[in-house]
Order: C-alpha cells, then structure tokens, then sequence
C-alpha cells in the first residue's frame, strides 16, 4: 500500500477551509473536477473570475466563498454591492447555479456547510472536467436521399474521418429511423434511441426489433423501464429526468429523433452527460425555428473532442516537448485535498535561483519564438516580466488585474510579435487564444489536470507556419501524493525524449520514434540544444487517476448496509486495509478501496452491497418486509412520504408533527398508544423529543442503510436521490398500503384507529 509522510498542519484560509470541507464531503479525487478562480465575462464584458467551477451533468456550477464584510450594503460601498450583484446575475444569465458562503459560516458552523453541500449537490454526483480548451466535436449535416445506402456510406466515411457527429435530415420520419437502425447494426455498439414523444419510441423499438433481432431492445418509457438491454428507445423526458441510473459511457451510439423538438437545455443535459462514439440526430429540417443552427448546438453541448482526437483531425497543433528539471524541493508543500497549499507553494518556487532558470531556459532554447510564461501569482507574473528585462526581452506580465485597456494593448503587441514573451497568471487560463504562440513554459506547478489542460489549450491553436506547439515542463522534486502535471503525466507517457513528440498523428509519432532511435535529430529541433540519444522514464504515478476507479471510504459506507461509524472502527482495527491511502495532515489521510476489495470485505463480514442499481429495490425491501419490534417504522414512512416534495424532501418538524399525532389520535381512542412503554404513554413531552426519538430509532436504520440522509442545520430528511429518481407512483402507493398492513398486523385487526394520515388501519 503506497504511503508517504504526512504533511505538517497550519492555519488555512477561508478558501482553503472550504476545501476540506469539500473533499470531507465529496472524497478528494473528486477534486480534479474544480476549478479554482474560472475566468469568465459578464454580460458588459468585463473579465471576472468565479472561486470554484463545477462541471456536473446537471450544469455548470458556481460557488463563491465571500468575505465577512461583502454583500452587505450597509458595510461596503452601494457600488461594490452592486457590482457584485452584476456578477451573480451574469452567472445565472449564462446558465450557471450559484451557491454562496461567507468566510464566517465557513469558519463557524463547517458541518452545517456540509449539510448544504450534500443538499445542493447531492451524496453521488457525476462531476467531469471543463472542457473549454478542447474544440467541439467534428461532423456534418447532410440529406437522406433516395438510396439509404448512400446515407450509410457517407456516415461510415465520416467515423473514418474521426468525425463524431451527424445531423440526417428528410421529410418522412421512417426513412430515418429505417437508416439510423440501419447504421447502428452497422457499427455494433450499445445503443440508445431517444424522441420527444412515445409514438416514436414504440415506433423505433420495433423498428430495431425487426432490423437488429440479434439483440436485446428494451423501453424507457411511461411505465417501462428496461435499462440493461443492448439497445434502449426511450423517452428523451424520461431519460432526461432520470439521468443518473446510466453511467456516461454505457453507450457507444446515441440518436436523437425530431431532434428539433427539444431545446438547447434538453440537449445540453442529455448529450454533455452521455459520452458515446458516435451521435446522431434525426430531424425534418436542419434548421430551428429560432434561428439558432441544430449541428452548432449538436457539436456545442456535446463533450468536447479529446486531445488525441483533435490533432488526428487536424484541428489543433502537434506537441513536443522538454523537461527542465530544478532543484526546487516541492515534498513537504501541504495539499488541500486537491491542490496546493499557496503560501507553501509560492515560499517554494517564488524564488531567484528557480526564476533565473526560467530566463535562462528561453535565452539558450528559445530565443526569438513567441512565448507564454505560466506563473502561479500576479507578483511572479510581475518578476518574471522584469528579469527578462533585465536580460533585454521585451517581457509584459499579465493577470486578471490588468487594467483593460493595457490588457488589450499588451495582447496586441504580443499578437503582433512587438512583445516576444507573456508572463501570465490566471488571466490566459480561458477565454484568450493566442494561434501565434509556439512556445509554452509551464512554470506553475499544479495538481488540477483542468488548469494544466486550460493552459495547454492555449497553444495549441492552429497558424500560417506554425508546425508544432512546444511545451517546456519545469519539472520539481515533489513526494508521491503531491507531484504536480505534466506533458506525461497528462498523457501517460513513460518515456521522455528531449523534444519528441507527445501529441501528433499516429505516422507523426512513429517517424519521429524511428529518427530518435537512429540517433538522428527531427528537423524541426535543429535549433534547438537536445541530445536526440538522451532518454529517461517518468514516474507516471497519479493517485487521483488511480483513485478514480476507486471507492473512497466514504463511498465505502454508502455501498455497504453498515454504519459509517463501524467502518471506521473496522479500519482502525486492522479488519478494512485500504488498498489506498492519501495523506493530507499530520493525522489525516483519505482512504481507498478497489470495488472487488469491497465486494470480499462484504463476503467476509456479511454486509449487503447497496449500487445505485440495487437501491431503490433494497429500499422497497426493506419498507415491505416491515420488521418491527415497535411501530415506529411504518407510521414514520407514513409521515415523510405525506409531505415529501418534489425533491424529495421533507421538513423535520412536519414530519414530527404527523408522526406524534398518530399516536395522540390513539390515546384520544382511549387505546394504548404503543405496546410498550414510550414517550407518548408517560407524557410531558416536546416536540424536540418526538424528533430524538425518530432519529435514533426509525429513521436510524435508514440512514445507516444511505436510503435517507438528514441535514439537521437545514431541518430536512432527505430520500436518497438514486432512490427518489426511480420511485413510481405505483412504487409510493404499494409503500403505503405496506405500511398500513403492517399497522393493522402490529395493532391487531380488532385494534383499528382511523388517522388523516395512515386512513382506515
């Protein structure tokens, strides 16, 4: 089991706190899909930054961590409030969910923050990196003629191509459907079929029952839910809904029908979620009634082309790269779960002999090529620009601080080969395309792939003359748990050759290889100083990526049917080894399990594994057989559900409500409210001890199981969600009926009591 020395505790700031917070919440590989200080432009077109960016398959999220004095007009300016308000209003304007936090709520009540987290974004939430940097996916829009085999052929050209989506368009629906079955026997892969009404699933689910009667076809539509067949027609609302019970790659085709019925929102949702080889939309016409192109929204909300991809296609630039090692020792820079601790970080690289080697890397490589400098704050920014001053190169530095006006002259002069080198922070990460770079310095260590991508991406745009991008890693001495991204680490590349190529067309790589292995120098390095014999492996460890196939301990407690506290103590034991552990503190360290490690620990302990497949039905199981030493359970179940919401919620204090007049309803009867002694035969109590009583008892058993979860800062019992999605109203009313079976039962059928609630028992 890998394992390093932890790292030493210090104070942290509010927005480090939240970090923790975070990875306390979400497991710290998670972590690898935030993107800290996101640049974005509001609706004047001023360069903002958001704190923390989430891409999930939800949408876009924002969460803002504010200092105490902010947002409270009578503190700080009318003008700043509003400003801010801007701000926010531009996010939802765009489409984001915004959350925000004070400094002191953070500082002050950490677990009701906790409690929020899991509201607003849920225990199992499918995050995935920012795309920006990537282009969007290749393919075109042609029309369905008389011959299908035409159609046929030009979609297989296409995925010859690497082209990745389609738009067929004709005026009669069966035709396309006919080609899109067609084609989908033809490439083989698991398929889902959506459309916008139920006529035109029941009509491509026989369709595909016809012409591909090797396969499973199942429905997800109205009261069908057949999920695990090899080709799935479905309702894109259904779908849509109840998004999560698919995992993003369980299709390798997908197809939208009358595609130009939807909205934007319905595709986004649909199509930035699921990531299939090959996407296809059917419509009576290319065009929507609104104007907007559907292709361009197709290929916009789709994830985006991988890096690989891109350059096959052509769309971006290949890359080369070099290894600049330092002797700048990173090892004992804490982590916050997902990134660097900042004051150790800059204490450690914000220094002479490190800046120094930077300079005197382009002065004997580089020389003249237009190049961007990625520095870690705007003071390094600001000291780069100036000790490549020092050494005559016309060097600007640049940040989200630079006035605009300067912003704009300097990119011009960059733009224009005036100024030969940016020095930039933050700013560049997104939102800037500069074609005419060619040389890349990434001379900020970072543990976030998407800030290392966002950076990368902005080299790699295409320009007259410009054959290749070239990335100068600046390589520090870091531990196993805090190494920071590079060229190969990025791609996985053990093997380093001073200049070789890391991205280009597959013939690319192998020419290159063989001249390398001929001890001959590639053209394009002539000018530059490498040894075309030099070699050396790269330590391609990354625990994110490993863990990422994982299950966090906290992910343990979910999927197995025991309390979070014994999983705990099993670990503390020796009885639960991880197969993982993480260390973040002196005493702290994220444990991880592989799934079959979970799978032989349930097998030997005899604990039920609970998946996101299984739940709703372990839930129905459990409510059904209705094991009972007291009566708690079914009149419990019988109170949340009568005021569970659209989300799944339920106030406590409703709940309390119902569940203790129940059994003052009985005592009104002249009955015993129980067959044992309780809170509601001696009397006396209060509301407060209703609520103790639900939550150590019937609820209990719930929530040890991950089916329930209560925010008590918020005051709310919330279903799981991977159980709410797929509960029916079939599944609530035979729940109901179960309930009131088990009262009558418990109670004896002499004993009947009628409730507003539970009805005739």
């Amino acid at each position: 089991m890998p394992t390093v020395k932890a790292n030493r505790k210090g104070n942290s700031s509010a927005e480090e706190r939240f970090i923790e917070l975070f990875c306390d919440v979400f497991g710290p590989e998670r972590g690898q899909y935030v993107y800290m200080q996101y640049p974005f432009v509001d609706i004047y077109g001023g360069h903002r930054t958001i704190d923390y960016a989430i891409n999930s398959h939800e949408g876009r999220i924002a969460i803002e961590v504010d200092g105490n004095q902010w947002h409270q007009p009578g503190i700080v300016s009318e003008d700043k409030y509003h400003d801010d308000l801007l701000k926010q209003n531009s996010l939802v304007y765009e489409g984001w969910k915004v959350y925000r936090w004070t400094s002191r709520q953070i500082e002050k009540t950490p677990e009701r923050i906790k409690d929020e987290l899991v509201t607003f974004l849920g225990t199992s939430t499918m995050f995935r990196y920012i795309e920006d940097a990537l282009p969007p996916q290749q393919g075109k829009a042609f029309e369905l003629r008389e011959h299908q085999e035409e159609a046929l052929a030009q979609l297989e050209a296409m995925r010859s191509a690497h082209e990745t989506i389609a738009l067929l368009y004709h005026a009669t629906g069966t035709s396309k459907t006919v080609t899109a079955v067609s084609d989908a026997r033809r490439l083989g892969k698991r398929t889902l079929f959506l459309a916008h009404t139920k006529e035109l699933v029941y009509q491509a689910y026989n369709c595909f029952r016809n012409l591909w009667p090797e396969v499973s076809v199942g429905r997800y539509v109205e009261g069908y839910r057949e999920t695990d067949a090899y080709v799935v027609c479905g309702s894109i609302q259904s779908v849509a809904a109840n998004i999560g019970i698919f995992a993003p790659d369980d299709f390798g085709y997908l197809v939208i029908d009358e595609c130009h019925h939807g909205t934007a929102e319905t595709y986004r949702k649909i199509m930035s979620y699921f990531n299939p080889s090959f996407t296809l939309g059917l419509t009576a016409t290319p065009e929507r009634t609104d104007g907007e192109d559907l292709l361009d929204i197709f290929k916009n909300v789709a994830h985006k082309l991988d890096l690989k991809t891109a350059v096959e296609l052509d769309t971006l630039v290949p890359v080369r790269c070099i290894r600049i090692a330092t002797n700048i020792d990173l090892r004992d820079v804490r982590i916050n779960g997902f990134q660097y601790n900042a004051l150790d970080l800059e204490s450690k690289i914000q220094i002479p002999g490190r800046n120094q080697l930077i300079v005197d890397t382009y002065c004997e490589y580089v020389k003249s090529r237009p190049t961007v400098v990625f520095c870690m704050s705007v003071r390094h920014a600001q000291e780069m620009a100036d000790l490549f001053q020092a050494k005559g190169i016309d060097a600007r530095s640049i940040s989200g601080r630079t006035k605009p006006a300067e912003r704009k002259h300097i990119l011009e002069q960059y733009e224009s080969g005036k100024i030969p080198v940016l020095c930039a922070c933050d700013l560049l990460n997104e939102g800037w395309d500069s074609p005419h770079t060619q040389v890349l310095f990434m001379a900020r260590p970072t543990m976030s792939k998407t800030i290392y991508m966002q950076q990368l991406g902005r080299g790699m745009r295409k320009s007259e003359g410009k054959d290749h991008l070239m990335v100068f890693d600046f390589v520090d001495n870091a531990n196993l748990f805090n190494m920071p991204y590079s060229m190969h680490r990025l791609l996985n590349l053990s093997e380093y050759r001073p200049g070789g190529l890391v991205l280009g067309k597959k013939e690319s790589i192998r020419w290159d290889h063989e001249m390398f292995a001929k001890g001959e120098k590639p053209e394009v390095l002539i000018d530059y100083p490498v040894h075309v014999t030099d070699m050396e492996h790269v330590d391609l460890f990354n625990w994110q990526e490993q863990a990422k196939d994982m299950v966090s301990q906290i992910e343990f407690t979910r999927r197995v049917s025991v309390q979070s506290e014994t999983v705990e103590r099993y670990i503390r034991e020796g009885k639960l080894i991880p197969d993982l552990e993480v260390p973040i503190g002196e005493r702290r360290s994220f444990k991880y399990f592989y799934p079959e490690t979970v799978a032989r620990y349930a097998r030997e302990y005899n604990w039920k594994l609970i998946t996101p497949a299984n739940m709703k039905e372990m839930f129905m199981d459990m409510v059904t057989a209705m094991t009972m030493s007291y009566s708690y359970k079914p009149v419990f179940i019988l109170a949340f559900l009568d005021h569970m919401d659209e989300r799944g919620q339920a106030r406590i204090e409703d709940v309390v409500q119902e569940f203790a007049s129940f059994y003052e309803q009985r005592i009104e009867q002249g009955k015993a409210a129980e067959k044992r002694p309780c809170i509601f035969t001696k009397g006396g109590y209060t509301d407060k001890d209703v609520e103790r009583l639900i939550l150590s008892m019937p609820f209990k058993r719930f929530e040890d199981m991950n089916f329930m979860h209560h925010a008590r800062h918020l005051g709310i019992i919330q279903l799981e969600k991977a159980i709410f999605r797929r509960l029916e109203s079939a599944d609530i009313e035979r729940i109901r009926v179960c309930c009131r079976a088990a009262l009558r039962q418990y109670f004896g059928e002499q004993d009947a009591v009628k409730s507003s609630f539970v009805g005739d028992i």
